[in-house]
């Protein structure tokens, strides 16, 4: 009689842990998904922007394209400029969002479509990464056809998200004492109009 309840006992368990293992492989799968979407969005706004491969945007409408308010937090310092040299201009807008210990920097870049001047703000773009420790991870990635690169520290809450769009532009979202998912709802806010 014991070795059955041992065997019934050994068969739950095994089920519980099964299940376990698939609930949390769904649930990373909604993440994924849902920072796909807020890419594949963010992507297409910038599309638009692309007509002129040449000339860079003006830094004005790129500081437009950063919200005042992401994930309850307001934006504490915001800041633009166009910089360049032989020919090769770089535009850049910038913001700072806290609350509290909590913070969320943006950075928007466009090198009008000047491919080397990207990968070399980029350098995780000509790199295959994927690390997974007890603490958290770094990866590069392939959202939307367009290169990403994502690193997570669960233990200092520490994050990054950098993504190449339209092929000239590099999006920075870098945070402390945040989540993850304030991290892709941060990337998500950023909207350019035509």
């Amino acid at each position: 009689m014991r070795i059955s309840h041992v065997l019934i006992l050994l068969v739950l368990l095994g089920v519980t842990l099964f299940s376990c293992k698939q609930d949390a492989a769904s649930a990373a799968a909604d993440v994924k998904k849902e920072q796909e979407d807020a890419l594949k969005a963010l992507d297409k706004s910038f599309s638009a922007l692309k007509a002129n491969s040449a000339e860079v945007v003006d830094f004005r409408i790129l500081k437009d394209a950063l919200p005042d308010k992401v994930q309850g937090m307001e934006r504490v310092s915001h800041t633009g400029q166009k910089t360049g040299i032989a020919g090769l201009n770089i535009s850049t807008a910038d913001a700072e969002y806290r609350d509290g210990d909590k913070t969320i920097s943006i950075t928007l870049l466009d090198s009008g479509g000047f491919g080397a001047a990207l990968a070399g703000l980029a350098d995780w773009s000509q790199l295959e990464i994927d690390k997974e420790t007890d603490q958290g991870y770094e990866r590069t990635t392939m959202i939307d056809g367009k290169r990403a690169y994502e690193k997570y520290d669960r233990t200092s809450r520490i994050g990054e998200i950098a993504m190449i769009a339209a092929d000239r532009f590099l999006v920075n979202v870098k945070g402390s004492n945040i989540t993850e998912e304030d991290l892709r709802m941060a990337v998500s806010k950023i909207h350019l109009k035509d």
